[in-house]
């Protein structure tokens, strides 16, 4: 199974992003819960692909370079 590039991890986050906002919009707040927890998978994935690939970064850096929340 191929990896999916550190694009496409960013775009499937914005998706998730988003379906958090709808979801609590309307009051589905279990289900915003479960997107939330996706989210952080996410997040912690992409910190592990960008710390991978360059030693210098730590995690808080991309945390504040990409902008997650904390």
């Amino acid at each position: 199974m191929e990896k999916l590039t550190l694009d496409q991890m960013r775009k499937g986050l914005e998706w998730l992003e988003a379906n958090y906002a709808s979801l609590m919009s309307h009051g589905e707040y279990s289900m915003a819960d479960m997107i939330s927890a996706k989210i952080d998978l996410y997040q912690e994935a992409i910190v592990e692909r960008i710390c991978s690939e360059d030693p210098y970064t730590t995690a808080s850096d991309v945390r504040y370079f990409e902008g997650f929340r904390v």
